[in-house]
């Protein structure tokens, strides 16, 4: 397949700078055998991206590499690669072990089973595969001083109770925090995760010049609480708790998981 003009006009429906930090995450893995899935793709932007690099160092057709799948997959629009349609029971359309790496920009949020949509990437990915998952970071400073006064975390707003809108902002139905995310993940079967960020907001580091001091001291405290009370558990989940209370995860726009099967 090749790409047309209309390819150009593709609009993310997740902030460019989480499609370029996923794209620079899946780079070291477009080579010559793999085998990736753009998991509810929209209208195509992010497989456009990967589809382009596919084009240019492989020398190869898009569809040899990829595959894109979509609850919507009318809505598609990169004419590199034909979209799936999203089983009604929300299962993906692909056979166990299928793709060398999973990617799902901005989607889990949309998610009303985010188990059952973590055992699905995890089935579908190779042992030694990755699966790359973001969604919007609840836990930045500006999302916990927002649900303070008013009960919701940005990008997260009260709903239509007589409709629903799966695709866009209005579905943010689900958010979920990048521990519980990892939670999720690794219930699922993937044997780690780690976390990289996309941007930086420039509000939230300076809501950290006011909280910084506290929510440092305080989250130390916690830590030393819980390890006093259970530490089988504070052990167990040592790295994810320090990612919890670090910098990174207090100012970032949103967190990528990388679970690794």
């Amino acid at each position: 397949m090749t790409t047309n003009t209309a390819d150009t006009e593709l609009r993310p429906y997740s902030h460019t700078s989480t499609n370029d930090k996923v794209f620079s995450l899946v780079l070291p893995y477009l080579r010559e055998g793999a085998r990736l899935v753009d998991v509810g793709a929209g209208e195509g932007y992010f497989s456009k991206l990967v589809g382009d690099r596919v084009q240019a160092d492989l020398k190869r057709p898009p569809d040899s590499v990829l595959a894109a799948c979509d609850l919507f997959p009318e809505f598609f629009r990169y004419s590199g690669v034909r979209c799936d349609p999203i089983n009604p029971d929300g299962s993906l359309p692909y056979a166990d072990a299928s793709f060398d790496v999973a990617c799902s920009l901005e989607v889990i949020e949309h998610i009303k089973d985010q188990f059952a949509f973590a055992r699905e990437l995890c089935r579908v990915v190779k042992p030694g595969g990755v699966a790359i998952v973001s969604t919007p970071n609840v836990l930045n400073l500006n999302s916990r001083v927002r649900y303070l006064h008013s009960g919701f975390t940005v990008l997260f707003d009260p709903l239509h109770l007589s409709s629903e809108d799966p695709r866009h902002t209005g579905g943010h139905i689900n958010p979920v925090p990048y521990y519980y995310l990892a939670y999720q993940l690794r219930r699922a079967g993937f044997r780690s995760v780690t976390v990289q960020y996309d941007r930086f907001k420039t509000s939230a580091r300076a809501l950290l010049a006011a909280w910084g001091p506290f929510i440092g001291v305080a989250h130390a405290l916690f830590r030393r609480k819980l390890a006093a009370k259970k530490p089988d558990v504070s052990i167990e989940n040592a790295d994810l708790l320090r990612e919890q209370g670090s910098v990174s995860m207090l100012t970032s726009r949103s967190v990528i998981a990388i679970a690794t099967k």
